[in-house]
């Protein structure tokens, strides 16, 4: 008798929830999408440019919004997804060769994360991946700049947080700063803290995209 009433009062709570609850409040839900499928290598304009529009309706995110000419928002949805910043890369290397990281370097560990275990951020230390960051004026034509980080063609306009200051840290192999002719980023291979130059947009290399949720955003 017990069970058939609590199994009759949560038949009446769903139903109440179902009833009651906003579902066009329901903001997002993560979904496969094969319309805005996108490679798993891009040349950094193809990668600012689609993962912005994982917002968009039919994209990837379940959302409906609507993308200015220079990729920000037309409305506020409370989530802002973008193409992963220099810095926002930055901070995540160095939280993975602090105290809190992974103890090894990522060639050394098993479990190739940036704490050492699954609950971190996986990288390889085998593969390029692109940042939204690069040398000023040329990189990103008329997207607004909060997507991306910028520099010039000294290593000196590096940043606190970016780790660009961090050489060779974690065994790190390569160090190759910005030229005219190889205005963007490009990290991870040879080390989670190696970066390089790349050409203006002519090949393609992984990236990652950052999904931020707060008010007005």
């Amino acid at each position: 008798m017990k069970k058939t009433r609590k199994k009759y009062l949560m038949i009446l709570f769903l139903a109440l929830s179902i009833t009651i609850l906003p579902m066009g409040g329901v903001k997002a839900a993560l979904q496969a999408n094969p319309n805005t499928h996108v490679k798993k290598t891009a040349t950094p304009t193809n990668w600012m440019n689609n993962i912005r529009k994982m917002e968009e309706a039919n994209g990837a995110m379940g959302l409906s919004e609507s993308l200015n000419s220079d990729l920000t928002s037309k409305e506020s949805n409370n989530i802002d997804v973008h193409m992963m910043r220099a810095t926002e890369y930055g901070a995540i290397a160095i939280l993975s060769a602090s105290g809190y990281g992974n103890s090894k370097t990522l060639q050394n560990s098993s479990i190739k994360t940036t704490t050492g275990n699954k609950t971190g951020v996986y990288f390889t230390g085998n593969n390029w991946e692109f940042n939204a960051g690069g040398l000023s004026g040329k990189i990103f034509s008329g997207v607004n700049a909060k997507y991306y980080d910028k520099y010039t063609g000294s290593s000196s306009s590096a940043r606190v947080g970016d780790a660009f200051g961090c050489t060779r840290w974690h065994s790190a192999s390569n160090y190759y700063w910005l030229a005219s002719d190889h205005p963007y980023f490009k990290r991870g291979e040879g080390g989670l803290f190696s970066f390089a130059n790349d050409y203006t947009g002519e090949y393609n290399s992984l990236c990652r995209g950052v999904a931020v949720c707060g008010v007005g955003l």
